[in-house]
């Protein structure tokens, strides 16, 4: 019997590592090309690891900030602190930048895989309950949402893991109340991690204690000092985030926020006189309230975070960044378990049923409260409770088919088997083939090239040009010429032109980020421009400008940027 116990843990250890390579796999090829540019804020993380790294302080000089200052946005500090490391040894580069995001996401497979032990482990010796972590760690590791997350330098994948590792040891601290201390301290983490998490680790909070009261009553009247020590800890961890409230260091919060973007009162005037009503009339207070409006766009926003366009057709289609071309979050062989995770599930009852789906109703609510109709990133908590459902139905359907015939069986594996296989392929696809093509443009693709092709002759030239936009073109030049950050920190200024949360560099050396109008500096001497395909067109005039270098997407058509110089 002890030799049966030991074979068998061998055989899952194996299965579990085995889904571990694969979701390394997944998560850390052609990491450096895939997405296919840094983005501004990964960019921005990056520097600002390499400034402490170099100087201690950030790229305004800041010393060992917790709260960043980011283009005017404040930004907790984890993730920046994260990649000093890895910038140490690897260099200020691409995997330096998203290592710490990949990384996170393969821990947050096997945290899956132990949470849900943790949930079965009384119950091993049926078969549901024997596949299921196994099942929902593997269906995590080949998640396309979890998978694009992981990817890139994004808090939340890191706030959802140390949530991930939060709610396995405060179910360990059911058991022995010690771990508690861990577990809050791990929640309080999260708020240092991500921005958004002071509302989805509130949420997941929230459901545990719901869940799990009667254990957390008798936690609190058997070891009340432990459980004080946990939250003096949680607190203090989290302190300079609550203080950042004070400090009015939250101005994206106003800016996303759907309160913030009523109807004008033009709009609402022009809508009634349609039947020739007015504000305060009785019609205005039943149906048209302001009120009502926002209850409407936030019901929408909800429901639109659980349709088949966003879950399996198109993902996030308001931001495509957030998601491969032409595929959902999730892969296609959902659309048969979900459905049937659902029904066993209910079936099931019990408090892994409440977890999930508790969780699930109440974790798009961070993307729902957004001006934004799906947000793949603030909606990310959802793919935990989506992965459970899935796991669940994949697992009961495995042990309704053991009960059946040999033939029925066969049949039943083979088109699971099948659906498994196309669903990845097609995503793989879509991922690794598409999107480095596609979402180029998405991904402020170009500028890395163009702060290549521009150092080795940037003295040649008095004064430089370079196209402003939203996309922060001063960061990609500091990130890409690792530019000394104690130079940098002397003329760190930020003009406000975007709003309250978005400032503008102007002037970096003789580099001046700046807007303009076709043609430009025509008949200055000693003049480098650099510029989109609409800010400098292709009929550019060859008597005032000569093309030094032309940057194309990857789709090797369109072009990204084109560097001239004045004649």
């Amino acid at each position: 019997m002890k030799y049966m116990k030991i074979e068998k843990l061998k055989k899952v250890n194996w299965l579990i590592l085995s889904i571990l390579v694969l979701a390394s796999l997944l998560r850390l090829w052609r990491l450096n090309v895939n997405p296919p540019s840094l983005s501004p804020d990964e960019a921005a993380l990056g520097y600002n690891a390499y400034s402490i790294l170099k100087t201690g302080r950030d790229e305004y000089g800041k010393i060992l900030p917790i709260i960043f200052k980011s283009f005017g946005d404040y930004k907790p500090g984890l993730y920046v602190y994260l990649t000093v490391p890895f910038v140490a040894t690897l260099g200020l580069n691409e995997w330096s930048v998203r290592l710490p995001s990949a990384l996170a996401g393969v821990v947050a497979v096997y945290l899956l895989y132990l949470i849900v032990k943790k949930f079965t482990e009384e119950k091993e010796n049926q078969l549901l309950e024997r596949t299921l972590p196994i099942i929902s760690a593997l269906l995590l590791a080949i998640n396309p949402w979890h998978i694009h997350l992981s990817r890139g330098a994004w808090e939340v994948n890191v706030s959802l893991t140390l949530a991930l590792s939060g709610i396995y040891f405060f179910l360990k601290s059911l058991k022995n109340s010690r771990y508690l201390i861990f577990s809050a301290s791990l929640f309080a983490l999260t708020f240092i991690a991500y921005q958004g998490a002071k509302l989805s680790t509130t949420i997941i909070l929230s459901v545990l204690l719901l869940i799990f009261f009667k254990d957390a009553v008798r936690l609190l009247k058997s070891n009340l000092k432990i459980v004080i020590l946990s939250l003096i800890v949680a607190i203090l961890i989290s302190l300079p985030v609550l203080i950042s409230f004070d400090r009015g260091q939250t101005g994206r919060l106003s800016v996303f926020s759907i309160f913030s973007y009523p109807r004008s009162r033009d709009y609402i005037e022009k809508m009634l006189s349609q039947n020739n009503e007015k504000i305060g009339d009785i019609n205005y207070l039943l149906f048209h309230n302001e009120t009502l409006n926002f209850k409407r766009g936030i019901l929408g926003r909800y429901f639109n975070h659980f349709s088949g366009r966003f879950l399996f057709f198109e993902g996030d289609y308001q931001n495509p960044k957030h998601s491969s071309p032409n595929h959902g979050m999730l892969l296609m062989v959902d659309l048969l378990l979900l459905p049937l995770g659902v029904f066993y599930l209910i079936r099931k009852g019990g408090n892994f049923s409440k977890l999930t789906f508790l969780w699930l109703i109440l974790s798009p609510l961070p993307a729902v409260l957004t001006r934004d109709q799906v947000q793949a990133v603030r909606g990310y908590n959802m793919v935990i409770p989506l992965t459970l459902i899935s796991a669940y139905g994949f697992a009961s359907l495995l042990e309704f088919v053991k009960g059946v015939n040999k033939r029925l069986r066969f049949i039943v594996f083979g088109f699971i088997i099948i659906l498994f296989i196309t669903s990845l392929i097609y995503f793989l696809d879509s991922y690794f083939i598409h999107l480095p093509i596609h979402n180029a443009k998405y991904w402020s693709y170009g500028y890395k090239q163009v702060v290549q092709k521009m150092l080795p002759i940037q003295d040649n030239y008095k004064t430089v040009y370079f196209q402003q936009s939203y996309d922060q073109p001063y960061i990609y030049y500091l990130f890409y010429s690792k530019y000394d950050p104690s130079v940098y920190q002397k003329q760190a200024n930020l003009s406000y032109y975007l709003g309250p949360d978005v400032g503008l560099v102007e002037k970096l050396d003789n580099i001046h980020f700046s807007g303009w109008s076709w043609p430009y500096a025509t008949g200055e001497k000693s003049t480098l421009i650099i510029g989109n395909s609409v800010a400098i067109p292709a009929d550019f005039n060859p008597k005032d400008y000569n093309l030094i270098s032309e940057i194309k997407y990857p789709d090797g058509y369109m072009s990204a940027f084109r560097i001239v110089e004045t004649k």
